[in-house]
């Protein structure tokens, strides 16, 4: 039934309620009592024997995952098999799971649970408000040690997700690896350095002539001038494939994840995007697009093209592009590839500038209960496992043993070279092993060293990753002290952002991409581009922030 009308149908008969109050009370505690007869009192299984438990969740599908169906995925069966919980999954493509996740709450047609949306603090706080999502907070404190003690260890991922009325609405991820704390990295083709005599690049300018050179002295070797694509990348899609903020943060330390919202000396909010060091980065994209340095379907190009690119069979084309990883544009099993690129530490601007990209783990949203769950503490319980080591690595992995993980082999080392507990192995082609890590859980700040290092440290792109987070970015990434943090707003102010941020962040994009391109004039243009936005909302935008983050800071 759509909520709305239910809502208006239960004040309609608001007034027999007196009427009924004690045999609806009777009644309601029977039901209750008899859900709660269906639980083990604590462990698992956590449904009895006998009885008969059907949870519906809504989510969409991780990469490596063509479906949750337990007939399919060992995970799922796993779960299930564990709990006891038959888990029945309304699945959709991630590119298309939040409309379609929009489409279903409006409708009132919804499941019981719902993963991995990655809602925001303001679509958590009117959906709480609105009854479709219910606290969890007492739920997890009472059936969940495992995600409370998670909690009680990153406090700031709890103020984080307690909205302003003092619920929390969601279970969130907890906890990634060291190199995901700074995961916008540029990668940048040391061959074709090699080939053509040149050093690592230092600064903004040392790039630009890298990428020059990349461009017109046929870098690649195969007698071809014109088929190097200096700097490609994805910049709506992908882990991290939007060059943007990388090459920004020479000119002004800003992340995305705070939607470019920085915190001044003074404790002052502003938005990034529309600074003068932000103006100088657009000239400084412009001057690279304009010499056709830059690949020019930077803009309109997905993950999947991307990908495309940088396997590109034969000879490699591509010099540099932006990812968390170099699975972003090749597999990383083909070394031959990715092992000509080299994880290129963060630039120094004109201005002295060197920052690199930091997103503070302050947890992800990535699992709410609705109002439609007759056994929330199933849920609960059920995903307090995956707070657990042995979870973790069935929704991460699968089965020990299976073609993606196995048990370390007696005097393994990991990177640091300390004993290690698990061996991964190459399964990029190999589908639904795992929920690919979908949902919640929990990542100890050891995680990196649970696993063995490669023989060839060439080939092992974890050490890589790991060594490059802790020698070339953490120590220059913005400090957190003046990243804008996730804090609770109230429902007004919840308002005001959606209002505002759907148009500015359409009209933002757009307009960068005409920057860049030179379809628009940086100079002639950039009044308009201010006053367009402040028409739209920015101050009353940036004022929403400053309170509420007064109010917690």
């Amino acid at each position: 039934m759509n909520y709305k009308k239910f809502l208006s149908l239960g004040l309609c008969i608001l007034s027999l309620g007196a009427v009924f109050t004690g045999c609806g009370d009777s009644e309601e505690s029977n039901s209750n009592a008899a859900k709660a007869d269906v639980y083990t009192e604590s462990g698992y299984p956590i449904i009895k024997e006998g009885e008969e438990v059907s949870i519906s969740f809504f989510t969409g599908l991780r990469p490596s995952v063509t479906t949750y169906d337990s007939s399919t995925n060992p995970a799922t069966k796993h779960f299930e098999d564990l709990t006891g919980i038959k888990m029945e999954f309304i699945e959709t493509t991630d590119a298309d799971k939040k409309q379609k996740f929009n489409v279903m709450m409006t409708g009132g047609d919804y499941t019981d649970v719902v993963l991995d949306m990655w809602n925001s603090h303001s679509e958590l706080a009117l959906y709480g408000q609105q009854g479709l999502f219910i606290p969890l907070e007492d739920l997890i404190r009472e059936h969940a040690p495992n995600i409370q003690a998670a909690l009680d260890a990153h406090p700031v991922v709890k103020d984080t997700w307690t909205l302003e009325d003092g619920h929390m609405y969601t279970i969130p991820r907890i906890g990634s690896s060291t190199h995901s704390e700074v995961s916008q990295r540029m990668w940048l083709n040391k061959q074709w350095l090699d080939n053509l005599g040149l050093e690592v690049p230092k600064t903004t300018e040392d790039f630009y002539k890298v990428l020059k050179a990349f461009k017109e002295q046929d870098a690649n070797g195969n007698g071809d001038p014109n088929d190097e694509i200096p700097l490609s990348g994805a910049v709506s899609s992908g882990w991290n494939t939007n060059p943007i903020p990388y090459l920004a943060n020479a000119f002004i330390p800003c992340t995305n994840t705070s939607n470019y919202l920085n915190i001044d000396e003074n404790g002052k909010v502003y938005f990034a995007k529309v600074t003068d060091e932000w103006k100088e980065f657009l000239k400084y994209m412009n001057r690279l697009h304009e010499e056709g340095l830059i690949d020019p379907l930077l803009f309109s190009q997905t993950k999947d093209q991307l990908l495309k690119l940088g396997s590109n069979p034969g000879d490699v084309i591509m010099g540099a592009t932006t990812g968390g990883s170099v699975s972003v544009f090749t597999n990383t099993t083909n070394y031959d590839v990715w092992n000509q690129y080299i994880a290129l530490p963060p630039l120094t601007g004109p201005e002295g500038v060197c920052s690199a990209v930091r997103s503070p783990d302050y947890g992800s949203p990535v699992l709410s209960i609705t109002n439609k769950c007759e056994y929330p503490e199933a849920v609960v319980r059920l995903f307090d496992y995956l707070y657990t080591e042995e979870g973790l690595i069935w929704s991460q992995f699968g089965e020990i043993g299976n073609a993606a993980i196995d048990i370390a082999p007696e005097g393994s080392l990991n990177i640091i070279g300390e004993p290690a507990k698990y061996v991964r192995l190459p399964f990029d082609n190999i589908k639904d092993l795992s929920w690919n890590r979908m949902g919640p859980d929990y990542r100890p700040a050891d995680y990196d060293l649970w696993f063995t290092a490669k023989e060839n440290p060439a080939q092992d792109i974890e050490k890589i990753l790991y060594e490059s987070a802790v020698n070339d970015y953490l120590p220059v990434a913005q400090d957190p002290a003046t990243i804008m943090p996730k804090v609770a707003f109230t429902t007004e102010e919840s308002r005001v952002i959606v209002d505002t941020t759907t148009n500015m962040n359409m009209y933002i994009d757009q307009v960068t991409a005409e920057f860049v391109t030179g379809t628009r004039d940086i100079d002639a243009g950039w009044d308009e581009y201010i006053n367009t936005l402040n028409s739209q909302g920015l101050q009353s935008y940036i004022d929403v922030n400053q309170a509420a983050y007064d109010r917690n800071y």
